[in-house]
């Protein structure tokens, strides 16, 4: 627990008893920990309540960290912080840290290959966390023409995938198109370009019939990438099942070194080459409830804190008091 407030101010003056105890469980924040919350919150432009309801908590306590006056289990409050703030870098962030070799970068690129060449409809699986969504990006960065789709959980639906694909792709109604579908089968059909639908077992059953009407009226490359049951879903439409062409885990991670010593030189770099410290993140990444190049992430962060709080706490020692923190916190 943190330190609370010493000075009990006025209500101690006045000897009000009652007043004082509360301000004396009055307790004082971590600023660092403040300023990234009020960054994560303006960026966001979220309210008091919204940022609560995504801490697990509500606006009141929001605005009591936020003026400094907080009363209760601070510890569990920012460590609710900060598991907010590492799902949003896990999700959004490390782009520049995410490096061509390792991860499952590999198969994914020969996934998405093999669909743009064959013009197929096809499916690229496997457990979350193992990196497909940026293996995507990275795809996409490179090959120019290609339109990525990350599917939103608000927006799953036929009207609005066709919406978003019209926007990325930059399609446009003409007087001779009835509808906005009519606009992309002019713009795409034939085109040898790739669509990619990542988060693609959100789709409705909808969205599904009408992404394999497409495939059909225009011959486009169309990638479907997320979880195993995507292949589950079309299977349950023998109309749908029969437009799939490969599916394929793509989550294999083709070279477990290279993806340790990347992001052993990102977060640990003066450990990179020490064999303990690798060993600590190779047993991270294979785990098997669990283990992903995200999960060594987040211990390889937290170890980070951990060795700023000790400098002198060897590499090895702190990836292993990472895991066994991050084991109590889920816990």
């Amino acid at each position: 627990m943190k330190t609370p407030t010493i000075e009990a101010g006025k209500a101690a003056a006045a000897n009000d008893t009652e007043a004082a105890a509360a301000d004396a469980r009055i307790m004082l924040r971590t600023e660092a920990c403040f300023v990234r919350l009020q960054s994560y919150q303006t960026r966001n432009k979220l309210s008091d309540q919204q940022l609560g309801n995504r801490l697990g908590s509500n606006g009141t306590y929001v605005s009591r960290y936020r003026n400094n006056k907080f009363i209760g289990d601070l510890d569990a409050f920012e460590g609710s912080i900060e598991q907010l703030l590492a799902r949003e870098e896990l999700m959004e962030g490390d782009e520049g840290k995410l490096c061509e070799k390792g991860f499952c970068v590999e198969p994914v690129s020969d996934f998405l290959n093999l669909v743009r060449n064959q013009r197929m409809m096809g499916v690229g699986y496997g457990p979350a966390g193992r990196g497909k969504s940026k293996a995507c990006q990275l795809y996409t960065a490179a090959n120019k023409g290609t339109i990525y789709l990350h599917v939103n959980a608000w927006a799953t639906g036929r009207d609005r995938v066709i919406d978003d694909i019209a926007r990325i792709s930059g399609a446009r109604r003409a007087k001779c198109d009835k509808t906005m579908t009519d606009a992309l089968l002019r713009v795409l059909r034939d085109s040898d370009r790739l669509l990619i639908i990542d988060n693609a077992q959100r789709l409705t059953e909808s969205g599904r019939k009408w992404l394999a009407d497409f495939h059909d009226a225009t011959r486009l490359g169309i990638a479907l990438v997320g979880n195993p049951e995507i292949e589950d879903q079309f299977l349950r439409n023998d109309q749908h099942a029969s437009r799939l062409g490969r599916c394929v885990d793509v989550t294999t991670i083709t070279d477990t070194k290279t993806t340790v010593l990347h992001l052993l030189k990102s977060y640990l770099p003066d450990a990179a080459e020490d064999k303990a410290t690798q060993a600590e993140a190779l047993a991270i990444l294979r785990l098997e409830d669990g283990g992903a190049a995200r999960a060594v992430k987040m211990h390889l962060r937290l170890a980070v804190k951990i060795r700023e709080g000790s400098p002198q706490t060897p590499p090895a020692e702190a990836v292993k008091l990472a895991r066994t923190q991050l084991v109590h916190k889920a816990a």
